[in-house]
């Protein structure tokens, strides 16, 4: 009877970590660090000594790092849809890295949905890709 009663009770965990997935993947792209590995269909390369572009997405909105200033905002995620109305960053120049930095913030705005595909977050724009970013 112990037995049996411990087996119930590792199903039921099991099963609600299951659950807290979700069927659309929220719990897979939240709290997790977004590294930009391409944009616009072009590879994402850095000068040397930046650090590479990325984003996370937490309970309290978008945070990030876009090449030379940080990034921050929010973003709308319901099922396969994503979108970021309104992405903001600090306002410094940086002339090796601005012209990736737009890149990305223009990027965002037009995604509207997203793909997992294993450790890839791919962004979408009417199915077509617009970047792709790798889970750290």
């Amino acid at each position: 009877m112990k037995q049996l009663m411990m087996l119930l009770a590792i199903g039921m965990i099991l099963s609600a970590n299951k659950c807290k997935e979700g069927g659309d993947g929220k719990a897979s792209l939240l709290d997790r660090k977004w590294v930009f590995q391409s944009v616009g269909g072009s590879a994402l390369k850095m000068p040397d000594g930046v650090e590479q572009p990325w984003v996370q997405l937490t309970a309290d909105g978008l945070q990030g790092f876009g090449g030379c200033n940080r990034l921050m905002g929010t973003y709308e995620l319901a099922g396969e849809r994503l979108s970021f109305p309104g992405v903001g960053s600090t306002k410094m120049y940086c002339e090796n890295t601005q012209r990736i930095e737009d890149e990305i913030k223009s990027a965002l705005g037009r995604v509207d949905s997203y793909k997992l595909d294993g450790r890839d977050l791919k962004l979408q724009q009417g199915g077509t890709n617009v970047a792709t970013l790798r889970a750290e």
